[in-house]
């Protein structure tokens, strides 16, 4: 729950006014609105996301394989947007670089070998690439061009998207 709240503090002027499904595979999390008894901290919790119109949504985590697997390494990842990527200044050989960086991630590679097998719908692989939905690269946490697409992302792709489709760059 605290990922939760942590997130859309961070988030709260993208948020607020939007409705929005919030997707966990922690079905506490799903009943946090209709427990009888809350400590003070998870009051405050509660008045805090009460600003926002959401809907949590329960995903079993036996069938989010993929993303289970990457969220419990310690080198998480960013996903940034395929589109953003083609015009980005970091040159024409990003896709070559990120090809070299996922051969050397071995928490990737267990997600390569899943997509290729066709065991998620979450990743697939294209031109030795790992890609989820919406067209979006995994980038592992290797280098620092993981350093310079996130500040791409976060400093840049900001100032372009204010037009409230509730999508985010990174």
């Amino acid at each position: 729950m605290l990922a939760v709240v942590h997130c859309l503090r961070a988030r709260r002027q993208y948020l607020l006014g939007s409705s929005f499904v919030v997707k966990t595979d922690n079905s506490a999390t799903c009943h946090f609105f209709t427990q009888p008894k809350l400590t003070s901290k998870k009051a405050r919790w509660q008045e805090f996301l009460a600003e926002f119109d959401f809907e949590f949504e329960h995903k079993k985590g036996s069938n989010n394989q993929a993303t289970d697997a990457l969220s419990r390494k310690q080198e998480h990842a960013a996903i940034c947007l395929l589109a953003h990527l083609r015009g980005s200044e970091i040159g024409g050989s990003v896709r070559d670089t990120l090809r070299e960086f996922l051969q050397k991630d071995h928490a990737t590679q267990n997600v390569m070998n899943l997509g290729k097998a066709g065991k998620t719908r979450q990743f697939w692989v294209e031109e030795d690439l790992l890609v989820t939905k919406g067209n979006r690269l995994y980038v592992p946490r290797v280098g620092d061009l993981r350093k310079k697409l996130l500040y791409e992302c976060h400093d840049t792709l900001w100032l372009a998207i204010p037009d409230g489709s509730g999508r985010t760059p990174c």
